[in-house]
C-alpha cells in the first residue's frame, strides 16, 4: 500500500474507532462495541511493520474477528479498555527512556533536528528537556487515571469481571468522556499550551505562527527523523 494511502487509512480508522468506542460506552450498544473492536483490529493490523508483518497481521485479524463475534453477542468489549491505558503509558515510557544522564531527551532531539545544521541555544535545549519531563508527567498521569477508571468501570470493569464489586463504581459514560475523548483533548491541549509558553519564553523565535511552524516542521522532517534515530 502506498505511504499516503496507508496514512489516510490509519487516520480514518482511528477517527472511526474513537467515535464508535464512545458510542459503545455511552449508549451501551453491542453493535457499536463490535464495530469499534473491528476498527481497532484493522488499525492494529495496518500499523504492524517488520519482516514478519504478514504473519502477525493475519494473527491479529483472526483474533480480532473472534473478539468481534463475541462482542456482538454481548461479551464485554475488553479490547476497548486497553488503548486509553496502553497508548499514553507507552508514549510516556518512550519520552522517559531518553531522560537519564548521558542520553538526549526526546524533545531536544526534535529541536536539534528542526534547527539542523545550526545548534540551538543552550536555553532552548534546557527548555526542551523540561518539555520532555512535562510530557512524561502528563501522559503518566493520564495512563494511571485511565487504569483506575478501567478497574472500577461498572458494568464491565476489571474488578467486576474478577467477581468483585468496585468500591467507587465508574459509569460507562464517565469512562467514555474522559478515556476516549478527554485523554486526546488533554494531549492536544498540551501541544497548544507548550507552543504558547515557547513563544512567550523565546520572543526572538522566528516561528511564532503555528501554521508557519507546522509547514517548516514538514519541510525539515528528514532532519528531525535523523535526529530521533541517532539522538
Amino acid at each position: 500500500m502506498p505511504a499516503t494511502a496507508r496514512t489516510w487509512s490509519i487516520v480514518t480508522l482511528t477517527l472511526g474507532y474513537l467515535v464508535t468506542a464512545h458510542l459503545a460506552f455511552t449508549n451501551h450498544t453491542a453493535w457499536a462495541a463490535a464495530t469499534a473492536v473491528g476498527l481497532l483490529t484493522a488499525l492494529v493490523a495496518l500499523s504492524i511493520a517488520g519482516p514478519r508483518r504478514r504473519l502477525w497481521r493475519w494473527v491479529v485479524l483472526l483474533a480480532g474477528t473472534a473478539i468481534v463475534i463475541l462482542t456482538a453477542r454481548g461479551f464485554p468489549p475488553l479490547p476497548l479498555l486497553m488503548p486509553p491505558v496502553i497508548i499514553p503509558a507507552a508514549i510516556a515510557i518512550t519520552f522517559g527512556r531518553t531522560l537519564p544522564a548521558g542520553r538526549t531527551p526526546l524533545v531536544e532531539r526534535i529541536v536539534r533536528g528542526f534547527h539542523a545544521p545550526v545548534i540551538p541555544d543552550a536555553a532552548v535545549l534546557h527548555y526542551a528537556r523540561r518539555v520532555t519531563w512535562a510530557w512524561v508527567v502528563l501522559l503518566g498521569c493520564v495512563a494511571l487515571t485511565n487504569a483506575v477508571l478501567v478497574i472500577n468501570l461498572s458494568p464491565g470493569g476489571l474488578l467486576e469481571l474478577a467477581g468483585k464489586a468496585p468500591r467507587w463504581p465508574v459509569p460507562p459514560a464517565a469512562f467514555a468522556w474522559f478515556s476516549n475523548t478527554g485523554t486526546y483533548l488533554l494531549i492536544g491541549g498540551m501541544f497548544v499550551l507548550e507552543f504558547m509558553v515557547r513563544v512567550s519564553l523565546f520572543p526572538d523565535d522566528p516561528f511564532r505562527n503555528p501554521l508557519h511552524f507546522i509547514r517548516e516542521a514538514r519541510t525539515r522532517m528528514p532532519n528531525i527523523v535523523e535526529a530521533l534515530r541517532h539522538g
